[in-house]
């Protein structure tokens, strides 16, 4: 659905839209959308994306708590907009069985291995059964019989209540690990979420180079105007990639590596509206990986991310991404991050308005591209003019004819995206 186009030979019904310039620079709704974060977990539900909130209970979800999960914690410093997929597989529930009485951990995988239960029988023959996991208590009840007790968030309970105290350790609980066959799955089920940047930082180029397809595939074929931001990698050379360059060091000494540090750009580049993210302010980031000048002047020539000290502050040395190849066509400006995520906001309300208020229900006359133009004027352009994501334009700018094809309309918006301020070349004239 939607996507670019080459000649106007379209089947389906739909906005194809494409952005090019007209001269190659030789100078040197809105945007905010969720991020999909895949990681590796011995506990919860797999192959599924999982809406995450701050109002998340994540131990009983994944088996940690926001602060051992490095990516997700380091993405909730610019955002709670997170979908996290889990990459194993379905391990085997780890149980335990006294005396007729079976406690199942709810989810397989190894950390259910955790999980113990205790069984205190009252004078009363009531019992009070407790879940532990991890050594911390998670679940108190105390029934009367069997048919009062409930399954928990973290254990299923089985059989009869047991006429003794007891204690059950679960065991048998295992892990199926992730699998290159894993990613491919989960860049396949990306075709279905509704998303604007994906996280992983990784050492291995295979994974990198499947997702970073991925995100041009939908942008080009489906006209999902996505990003994959990954660490160390601009062979793609394509504004749908994004690529930190080095690590930071956390306030109390964590050091986070590259691929460790691109969650938290991720992040902010998935909740970034009309704003650039150059001198973006990493939170509780206190040094960056040291690089030389030339190297971070080499490095954004290469197209990566870079973060360097600021006035004491670990901050984004230019927001950019990984494209380099500039051609008349696609000049310098596709390769900043302002920029871009003001085509994607121009792209995504285009297509909303044709969707919704123009295919099938409009006749392809002058009159109806008139209606088309000023509906375009009116509700995605000129706000943006108003947000400075574009420079104010001309009516006649504007251009809406009549396609090929009977059912085809053709339109060429004359329009100039504004950057932010980044260089500044002062001349002092001394009187």
């Amino acid at each position: 659905m939607g996507g670019t186009w080459e000649t106007q030979n379209k089947v389906r019904p739909d906005a194809y839209i494409n952005f090019e310039t007209n001269s190659l620079n030789t100078m040197g709704l809105d945007s905010n959308g969720a991020l999909a974060i895949p990681v590796a977990l011995d506990w919860g539900e797999v192959g599924k994306f999982i809406k995450l909130s701050s109002n998340t209970k994540f131990r009983a979800l994944f088996g940690k708590s926001l602060g051992d999960i490095l990516p997700i914690r380091e993405a909730f410093k610019a955002t709670s907009n997170i979908f996290l997929y889990n990459l194993n597989g379905e391990g085997s529930p780890a149980k335990a069985t006294v005396d007729g009485f079976t406690a199942t951990a709810k989810f397989g995988g190894a950390d259910g291995n955790k999980i113990h239960v205790t069984i205190t029988v009252g004078l009363d023959s009531s019992a009070t059964i407790k879940t532990y996991f991890d050594a911390a208590q998670v679940d108190s009840q105390k029934v009367a019989n069997f048919g009062e007790l409930k399954t928990n968030d973290y254990v299923i309970f089985t059989g009869s209540l047991p006429t003794t105290d007891a204690t059950l350790t679960l065991v048998g609980g295992t892990t199926v690990a992730a699998t290159n066959e894993s990613i491919s799955e989960f860049a396949s089920a990306l075709d279905t979420l509704n998303f604007k940047a994906v996280a992983f930082g990784t050492d291995d180029n295979t994974t990198k180079s499947l997702l970073a397809l991925k995100v041009k595939e939908l942008r080009e074929q489906s006209g999902k105007r996505v990003t994959f931001v990954t660490n160390n990698y601009n062979a793609v050379d394509h504004e749908s990639t994004v690529s930190v360059k080095n690590g930071v060091t956390l306030d109390g000494g964590e050091v986070l590596t590259a691929k460790n540090a691109v969650y938290w750009f991720a992040a902010a580049f998935a909740a970034s509206t009309v704003g650039s993210l150059t001198y973006a302010k990493y939170p509780g980031a206190i040094e960056a990986e040291t690089m030389t000048n030339d190297e971070i002047i080499q490095a954004l020539k290469d197209g990566h991310i870079v973060y360097s000290i600021n006035n004491d502050e670990v901050v984004v040395e230019q927001d950019i991404n990984t494209f380099r190849s500039f051609t008349p066509k696609k000049n310098q400006d596709f390769r900043k991050g302002k920029i871009d995520r003001g085509m994607s906001i121009i792209e995504n309300n285009t297509r909303h308005i044709f969707r919704k208020y123009f295919i099938g229900k409009v006749n392809n006359h002058d009159d109806g591209r008139d209606l088309f133009k000023k509906q375009l004027m009116k509700t995605v352009l000129d706000p943006y003019v108003r947000l400075g994501v574009i420079d104010p334009y001309l009516p006649e700018d504007i251009v809406i004819g009549q396609g090929d094809e009977k059912d085809a309309v053709f339109a060429v918006m004359g329009i100039k995206f504004i950057d932010a301020m980044e260089k500044l070349y002062l001349r002092v004239e001394c009187k």
